[in-house]
């Protein structure tokens, strides 16, 4: 083992590039391309451009970090956090070389020697009154903020990168084998991957990226082969780390983004086996010069570092750099964010102040809310317009005006009094509890301030959301309404229909001006140029051989002459700029055909080759034009002029390199090799990379102009809270006045932060405070935890505005919603109990059906069965499931869907945890299709809870969901409803530990998700230790709605109750013993021809578009012989039925026009082990077919039973094993029956129904 107290960060030494001055360097030609050409008076040297590299020594530091044998910060003992002070305000010194007082100068990525400190990093709290280097106001809130958000998004990068790095220095001292876990744990519990015998392949120049480098790894056995795609691991655009150590004990970090994966398969004809794999890597900081230089000299062996490459789980650079780049910007910025004395007052504890927008002040200003008006209601009333001055001079007039809002829109009372708040209010604040409505507002909002723009001033309103989903629902609600100029940003839309209205399509179809045209064509060349130069030293380096960008300085400096001899070959005229570009473009022709041995004389060959190197992959050009010929045809025409005056005799003095012969040539090439430094090309190429990156950031900058330009034309711009903070500088050109955040409980205060351009006079916020707050992985600033509250990073701003913890501070003004139109009564007296006293229901809730099979739509199943033991070397062993409540859940849900009334996709089951999660997708995966949400299905994978392709699920547009059952944990089901909802809750241990169901905003969501049903399993004098919990027990016991057991029902006879205690109870349950008339089904055939005793055949009718024609069930031994054909893979194709078996027709007393679907569910029985009891209790319930009619046009439901019945309706049929069978219906009474068909025959007298 190397000695790792030794192993300090690797220190590189300086560019071998001169350093010149600034004032004699030629400014466009560092940032790019210079059209003056050898004109230029500036010089166009490749040099080191001062302030682009890093010192060599960053004090004394680097001396005190070293790479320990000892785990990194893990006694309970040590503090996680200093509050020293920064930098050299620290009494002890910095900590490393990425300690600086003014986070302007902190490096978003950890260093080498940052990862190696072992210092607790410096961490402000966030009260007013605590200690800071900055006084109170903008510049402290946001200091506070950077740190806080850096240290939740990179100690999981620095806690990985250490520990691996102890494991690469143990593994240099033993022989490599090619079978191994790539799968790590740090002594903190970060997972992470770790892949060893990392091998640089090649070095490439991307046109967006720079400098990229091809490295290949030796790939674990369990992702050889195709199981790297499914596996998500290195994925395109996550981050992973290049771990380096260096025979001298130097370490280097250097972290990377992926743009592109290799399989072991693909890399079969390089390897000639499966062992290794490749992926392609760009510098995930691409302005980090020393880091492309670093990362060059390995590829050519200046260095000769062991590598590994370390991938952290869902680490996504973009995730969190935009954001905290945009606090470092902000951070001593003269212009302040908006409503600055609210958020960040100078004086410590000042309570916000609300005044109306200042827009509003503007003379005769109203807003316009007739868009709100009920379209039933007569249009000849005055208008609807609210003046803020006017409403806020008197409480009789506010109350007023609300009520006129009520009478003449749709809006509820708590919906009316928002919207005038919202409107009267410059900064605002509404809280919606669940069901009550918000986006539904937000939408109406935004309707009411797009038509109150004044005619001078048509600024698009700005609509910000957490999630893609989230946004996708509002803007999606506000097209509906009839807004048209909308504008998405960001590309992670799910939905089609958000294409046209994208950026990129608006900006496909606006019209640019000559200007930008011009603008855009010079920055995109600039960028090609670079490119192409670029991609010359990178190939030269691969094979090892003379580029000519590398001649070209060699010989500028040393033999210019010479260099005239090519170069002059690619003079083209100065004054037009296609041509210097095309020229560029070949540039080298003439030395490479020197080095074929190509003669100056053949012209023909010459030009040849000219035309031969733009059709190669240096060509960017697309579509050729008439302007590209004459263009091409010019050059030519000049390149043959110029090649015919080098000719001839005396232009040159000396040795004329064309006269050479190949020999010569060859030998001549070899000793400009060995005078060409090696070490100064690689510092030329980065140098290379540097210009590029600078061009690609002026390019973005000449489309921020553009895309500016057609925003401003837009009524509505949406996006997601991370494309806010990456497109400030492109909606800071809008001079937004309104901002409209959605989900503003769940957003981080930072990137709040992020949305209060110095523009903005009006922001609202619309969210809950008590529900799922901003998710974070760092416990230690988490409010949930007792060192967290001094941070609370998840902590949004609406809850610290609303719910303020400083002493002293009054909460701000805010608005209420209060009538929810979402839970039955019964499931809402959960919330009043507890968070909300003040909700009601609307009364749509009190029609929700009750829960068909079940005597309560509300109830809590009481237990004492413990929680899980896990092995402590399974991927369980990190989190936490309850078999009894796995198996108590699926037989519910099992039993629900049996019972005719609901399918899966009508049912959801919650745990707030990922153990339980995996255990219910495993034992339910084989019965019927699921749904996971994509967070929780990477989750799991990431976790070894799931096989990649263990389960075939994906996103909303991947599959279906509509026979799904969805499963999902508590914090990624927010915002989302079912009808019925069973929560379990897991934890059941003598220690007393609830976990994370102690939260009151996770309890929240858990319990506030059902319309119809709720069930809760768990051990509820456990739960009770928690405040929350203890309210709703109490709650549930007065009502008597716990118990030991479940109760279930006949749906028809709700008098029959079973009492189901344990999960084998819900297979015993008997059907109904209720005599049932049987009915004549008139019409195309008679069902009813039993002889025997008919019974009760579960719900009759469904309500709405959902209508029961007729349910057929099989007799015990019939389906028992199904169940056992099936099993032996041979199911039967024709069934006898004894004579007491149930077939029944039912009665419908109304009709529905439109077409009609029908189709049938049945369990299959491949899901269940066959033993001798599952055969038993599932033989009458598998193959018991359910045949639905669903309408699909406009419901007409008629009560006259004489009125015109459905004629030659299609119907399409789905059978028990899964035929499609299309019929034609004819029918003549209200009565609705089964017909005959060639597909389902009934032979009469016979009793025997036949499938084929």
């Amino acid at each position: 083992m190397a000695k790792m107290t030794y192993i300090k960060a690797g220190q590189l030494e300086s560019s071998t590039l001169p350093q010149l001055p600034i004032a004699s360097l030629c400014l466009d030609f560092i940032n790019g391309f210079c059209r003056r050409g050898d004109q230029c008076a500036k010089s166009h040297e490749i040099c080191a451009v001062p302030g682009t590299t890093s010192p060599m020594s960053v004090g004394d530091c680097l001396r005190r970090n070293y790479l320990s044998l000892e785990p990194r910060r893990v006694s309970q003992i040590e503090p996680l956090f200093d509050d020293d002070g920064p930098g050299r305000l620290s009494k002890y010194g910095p900590r490393h070389d990425n300690d600086h007082i003014n986070v302007k100068n902190i490096k978003i990525l950890p260093t080498t020697d940052e990862i190696l400190c072992r210092r607790p990093p410096y961490m402000p709290k966030k009260d007013q009154y605590a200690a800071h280097h900055y006084p109170c106001g903008q510049d402290r809130l946001l200091d506070v903020h950077f740190r806080h958000l850096r240290y939740e998004n990179t100690e999981a990068l620095i806690d990985a990168c250490y520990h691996a790095s102890q494991q690469l220095a143990d593994l240099t001292s033993r022989p490599q084998v090619s079978d191994y876990d790539d799968r790590e744990s740090t002594p903190r519990g970060f997972q992470y991957s770790m892949f060893r015998d990392v091998l640089f392949e090649d070095i490439r120049f991307n046109f967006h990226k720079g400098v990229t480098l091809r490295v290949s790894f030796a790939c674990p056995r369990a992702l050889r082969g195709r199981r790297l795609g499914p596996s998500k691991h290195l994925e395109d655009g996550m981050l992973v780390g290049l771990i380096g150590l260096g025979q001298d004990n130097a370490l280097s970090i250097t972290f990377m983004e992926i743009l592109q994966r290799q399989t072991t398969d693909a890399m079969k004809n390089r390897t000639g086996n499966d062992l290794r794999a490749s992926i392609v890597l760009s510098f995930a900081d691409t302005s980090d010069v020393d880091a492309v230089r670093r990362m060059l000299y390995n590829t050519q062996g200046l260095l000769t570092e062991t590598f590994a490459l370390v991938e952290i789980p869902n680490a996504l650079y973009a995730g969190f750099h935009w954001t905290l780049q945009r606090l470092q910007h902000q951070i001593g910025n003269e212009e302040q964010l908006a409503f600055l004395s609210s958020i960040a007052p100078h004086t410590p504890g000042a309570s916000p102040v609300v005044s109306p927008p200042e827009y509003t002040a503007a003379d005769g200003f109203v807003f316009q809310l007739d868009s709100l008006r009920s379209k039933s209601r007569p249009n000849d009333r005055s208008p609807l317009i609210l003046s803020p001055n006017e409403v806020l001079s008197s409480n009789e007039m506010q109350v007023g005006f609300i009520d006129t809002l009520c009478n003449e829109t749709t809006l509820d009372r708590g919906q009316a009094t928002a919207m005038c708040e919202n409107l009267c209010r410059g900064f605002a604040f509404t809280q919606g509890p669940p069901g009550t409505g918000k986006t539904f507002l937000g939408v109406s909002l935004t309707k009411v301030l797009l038509a109150s723009r004044g005619h001078t001033s048509q600024k698009p309103v700005l609509v910000v959301c957490m999630t893609n989903h989230a946004l996708d629902s509002f803007l999606d609600d506000l097209r509906k309404a009839g807004v048209r100029k909308l504008a998405r940003l960001g590309g992670n839309s799910k939905e089609t229909w958000t294409k046209e209205f994208h950026l990129f399509s608006l900006i496909h179809r606006h019209k640019k001006t000559t200007f930008e045209r011009g603008r855009l064509s010079q920055s995109y060349h600039q960028v090609e140029s670079l490119t192409t130069e670029g991609t010359s030293w990178c190939e030269s380096l691969n094979i090892q051989a003379l580029s000519w960008p590398a001649v070209r300085e060699f010989l500028k400096s040393k033999y210019p002459a010479t260099l005239e001899r090519f170069a002059g070959l690619e003079k083209v005229d100065e004054s037009t700029l296609s041509d210097i570009r095309l020229a560029r473009k070949a540039g080298g022709f003439a030395f490479e055909f020197w080095c074929m041995g190509g003669d100056i004389n053949d012209i023909d060959r010459l030009l040849e080759h000219f035309s031969t190197i733009l059709g190669n992959e240096y060509d960017f050009s697309r579509n050729t034009d008439e302007h590209d010929i004459q263009t091409r045809q010019r050059v030519l025409a000049n390149i043959a002029l110029n090649a015919e005056l080098a000719a001839r005799p005396g232009t040159t003095s000396g040795t004329d390199v064309w006269k050479l012969s190949l020999n010569e040539r060859e030998h001549l090439l070899g000793l400009w090799k060995e005078e060409i430094d090696t070490r100064t090309i690689l510092d030329r190429t980065a140098e290379i990379h540097r210009r590029h990156q600078t061009a690609i950031s002026n390019k973005y900058e000449v489309y921020r102009d553009v895309d500016a330009r057609c925003l401003s034309q837009q009524d509505v711009i949406g996006m997601t809270t991370t494309a806010c903070a990456m497109n400030w500088p492109t909606l800071k050109q809008l001079d937004l006045q309104v901002v409209i955040c959605e989900e503003a409980g769940e957003v981080m205060e930072a990137q709040t932060l992020c949305t209060l351009f110095p523009s903005v006079k009006h922001a609202i916020s619309i969210g809950d405070p008590l529900q799922l707050r901003p998710q974070v992985n760092e416990q230690s600033l988490s409010l949930e935890t007792d060192l967290g509250m001094s941070y609370r990073l998840d902590e949004s701003l609406m809850e610290r505005m609303m719910l303020p913890s400083t002493p002293g501070v009054r909460p701000i003004a805010a608005s209420r919603l209060n009538l929810q139109r979402r839970m039955h009564p019964e499931i809402a007296d959960i919330m009043r109990a507890t968070l909300y006293p003040f909700l009601q229901d609307h009364e749509s809730t009190h029609e929700l059906a009750s829960v068909a099979g079940m005597a309560e739509r509300l109830w809590w199943l009481d237990h004492k069965m413990p929680e899980d033991v896990p092995d402590p070397r399974s991927a369980m062993a990190k989190s936490f499931s309850n078999s009894f409540e796995v198996e108590m859940v699926v037989g519910l849900v099992e039993y629900l869907v049996t019972s005719n009334e609901y399918d899966f996709k009508d049912i959801t089951i919650l745990t707030p945890y990922n153990g339980q999660l995996a255990a219910l997708t495993q034992r339910l995966s084989a019965t019927c299709s699921l749904w996971l949400s994509e967070k929780d299905r990477d989750t799991l994978v990431l976790e070894g809870l799931l096989e990649p392709e263990g389960i075939a699920l994906g996103t909303r547009t991947d599959v279906g969901i509509a026979s799904m059952l969805k499963l999902a944990t508590i914090d990624n089901f927010q915002g989302e409803e079912s009808k019925v909802v069973i929560l379990s809750t897991v934890r059941c241990n003598p220690e007393g530990r609830i976990g994370f169901l102690k939260t009151p905003n996770r309890i929240n969501v858990g319990c506030s998700r059902a319309k119809n049903g709720f069930y809760i399993i768990g051990d509820a004098t456990f739960m009770s230790g928690v405040k929350m919990w203890h309210q709703i027990v109490d709650e549930l016991r007065v009502k008597g709605k716990i118990g030991r057991e479940f109760r279930a029902c006949c749906p028809r006879h709700r008098d029959q109750v079973y009492a189901i205690q344990s999960p084998e109870q819900w297979y015993e349950i008997l059907k109904c013993k209720v005599p049932f008339a049987g009915i004549a089904a008139e019409g195309t055939v008679t069902l009813v021809a039993s002889t025997g005793a008919i019974h009760c055949v579960s719900r009759l009718v469904g309500k709405s578009s959902n209508v029961v024609i007729t349910v057929l069930r099989v007799a015990i031994s019939a389906a028992t012989v199904l169940l056992a054909n099936s099993l032996a893979g041979s199911p039967a194709s024709t069934v006898a039925v004894p004579g007491d078996a149930v077939l029944s027709a039912i009665l419908v007393s109304s009709y529905a026009t439109g077409t009609v679907t029908i189709w049938g569910h049945a369990q299959q029985c491949a899901a269940y082990p066959a033993t001798e009891r599952r055969v038993a209790s599932h033989a009458r319930r598998l193959y018991h077919v359910v045949i639905y009619a669903q309408v699909s046009a406009a419901n007409d439901v008629r009560s006259d039973a004489s009125s015109a019945p459905l004629v030659n309706s299609t119907v399409k049929f789905k059978c028990s094993f899964h035929v499609d069978i299309t019929l034609t219906l004819n029918f003549s009474t209200p009565v609705l029956a089964f017909p005959a068909c060639t597909n389902w025959t009934v032979l009469d007298g016979s009793n025997i129904l036949k499938s084929r």
